[in-house]
């Protein structure tokens, strides 16, 4: 599920990111006074590390997480490399900077790098119309078809907006020329480059478009995207241990389990969940180690820590360059001026003139967030196994606004919120599970069965559980009626059951979508 928020804490653009949206909106104020003053101690300023890590860690065990993976970097070298807690709760294997983490939207990032190399050889260009760099593309109108840029497809400014499940949801379903057959489908709601709207389906086809014009067929799509990305990308900028992947397990040996809380606030394991043919959006697997080397990449300005030059300085420039504002949190942005999307990362400009130019990304089970200040050679990488809803952010959100203060003086009081929005979040899905009560079979029975987007509602004994392909989430009732996932992706979420005109059964996953049943259960 590729859940990511627009800006540090708030997610904006297309109702498909509304649970993160809800992140900031309810409840950042409660628990302040539960944090300590203590929190704001500074790391020194002579260049030491120890002081910081420790406050690291301190939230890492105070937020209760299952396992993470902090570094901070230089053009030079990794000035902190802090493997947290374990690989997964059964066997409590510790995590290691090699331990493999799914790193979701940051991918975009990676994504626009490898369209950069095309453009370096002169097999591309960003200001190309996408029509010609491949006659087939095809946008919901004509004008779009005809307009639209390769810069525009990495850019989240088309205008095209995409339906909450659809890359939120479902994105493991379509073949890559299922994907690309889609974009003609989508609702458009604003002129292009007025608007910003985050949208995985148009990225993917722009991920795509450099394969497409070099000749790639459709149904080759998939393979071939993946061997770009280790070819042009993750063999020369020294990330030796990353690869396009949806389920590390037969892939590699060291890699770690996602984990959600539930509605005690416990952690329980997750499911990968799938990325098929999205990969260009959010389909990078990776350890700690690779992704410093990718972020050292770019304060390097495109020369890999092993001194190849892997992508010009002035293309991968391009990518950074913000081209349609977006919105920012006061609660956790309070000294950004200014930001903006550009290609595959996010632009802040704050009140003292520094540049943060960042991504994040959430799938299931992980959240994970890079982001570097160019002025001040300084990179940070924070890979969390914690699900972005509805907690995952807020660690990352703690360790960049530390980082941001103690070392710059920036958004001062910020890791207090972060800590105190996590604290309120986990109260939150308390509160709902105590309201929750065992469902009833006799008012389920007639529910039970196969619906529209491949969901499967079944019951053992007083277990109701709705299921999407390797997913399950298991549903409770609420005192008035309604449903909500008690574990699982959408936890917290509510679902309604009811019939149609035709007294057909519904499902409806509140705030995705609505589907119809199409097969009952065994008489």
């Amino acid at each position: 599920m590729e859940l990511d928020a627009a800006t540090a804490g708030v997610s904006a653009g297309s109702t498909r990111r509304t649970v993160l949206r809800a992140l900031v909106a309810g409840g950042v104020a409660a628990g302040l006074g539960a944090w300590s003053s203590s929190a704001a101690r500074a790391t020194g300023r002579d260049g030491g590390w120890d002081a910081f890590a420790a406050r690291v860690r301190e939230e890492f065990a105070a937020m209760g997480l299952v396992g993470a993976a902090v570094a901070v970097v230089s053009r030079d070298g990794v000035l902190l490399n802090l493997p947290l807690g374990v690989r997964d709760l059964e066997s409590r294997t510790p995590v290691t900077p090699s331990t493999r983490f799914l790193v979701a939207s940051t991918t975009k990032s990676m994504t626009s790098l490898l369209a950069a190399t095309y453009v370096d050889r002169r097999q591309l260009a960003w200001d190309q119309r996408a029509v010609d760099a491949w006659p087939g593309f095809r946008a919901p109108t004509d004008r779009l078809t005809h307009s639209l840029k390769v810069r525009d497809l990495l850019g989240m400014a088309t205008g095209i907006d995409e339906p909450p499940a659809l890359s939120g949801l479902h994105e493991g379903d379509p073949t890559a020329p299922q994907l690309l057959r889609s974009l003609v489908t989508l609702p458009v709601q604003a002129r292009p480059n007025t608007t910003y709207l985050y949208n995985n389906t148009v990225y993917s086809v722009g991920g795509y478009l450099p394969l497409l014009a070099s000749g790639v067929a459709g149904d080759a799509l998939t393979g071939t995207f993946a061997t770009e990305m280790r070819d042009r990308l993750y063999g020369p900028a020294g990330m030796a241990g990353a690869r396009i992947a949806d389920d590390p397990r037969g892939l590699v040996t060291d890699f770690m389990r996602g984990a959600v809380p539930d509605l005690t606030g416990a952690n329980r394991p997750l499911a990968y969940g799938p990325v098929g043919s999205y990969a260009p959006a959010g389909g990078t697997l990776a350890s700690l180690d690779d992704m410093a080397a990718y972020v050292r990449l770019q304060l390097r300005r495109g020369v890999s820590v092993d001194g190849r030059r892997v992508v010009s300085a002035q293309n991968l420039a391009e990518c950074w360059k913000p081209h349609i504002p977006v919105p920012v949190s006061p609660d956790f942005d309070p000294d950004v001026t200014a930001s903006g999307y550009g290609m595959g990362w996010i632009h802040n400009r704050y009140r003292d003139g520094t540049s943060l130019i960042w991504h994040n990304g959430g799938i299931d089970g992980f959240t994970s967030y890079i982001g570097f200040l160019p002025d001040h050679d300084l990179g940070l990488v924070v890979l969390n196994a914690m699900n972005p809803t509805p907690t995952g952010p807020y660690f990352y959100l703690y360790v960049l606004n530390l980082l941001l203060g103690e070392r710059f003086g920036l958004n001062q009081g910020v890791p207090a919120r972060a800590h105190a929005a996590y604290l309120a979040a986990v109260d939150d899905l308390r509160a709902l599970g105590n309201q929750t009560r065992p469902t009833d079979p006799g008012a389920t029975a007639v529910f039970l069965g196969h619906y529209e987007g491949g969901y499967l509602l079944t019951r053992q004994g007083l277990d109701l559980s709705l299921h999407l392909g390797p997913r399950t989430m298991p549903l409770g009732i609420l005192p008035d009626g309604t449903y909500v996932v008690t574990s699982g992706l959408l936890v917290g979420n509510k679902v309604r059951l009811a019939r149609d005109a035709d007294d057909t059964p519904l499902i409806e996953v509140v705030g995705f979508e609505t589907v119809r049943r199409t097969v009952g259960p065994p008489p």
